[in-house]
């Protein structure tokens, strides 16, 4: 049986750090997915991107 423990010490409020760390990479790679997309919306506006599959071929 394997065990892991963690110490805080000096903690600071979560809305000062650059990034919230993870150990799950699943949850990574949906946060980097997600943040993506935020950034995409922010750009093209809430239509601008989605799921390939909805998006006709241009002509």
């Amino acid at each position: 049986m394997a065990g892991l423990t963690l110490k805080g010490e000096d903690l600071i409020d979560a809305g000062q750090i650059a990034q919230q760390i993870s150990l799950d990479d699943t949850r990574e790679d949906g946060l980097v997915a997600e943040a993506a997309v935020d950034r995409g919306h922010d750009k093209f506006g809430p239509r601008g991107i989605g799921p390939a599959a909805v998006f006709r071929r241009a002509s």
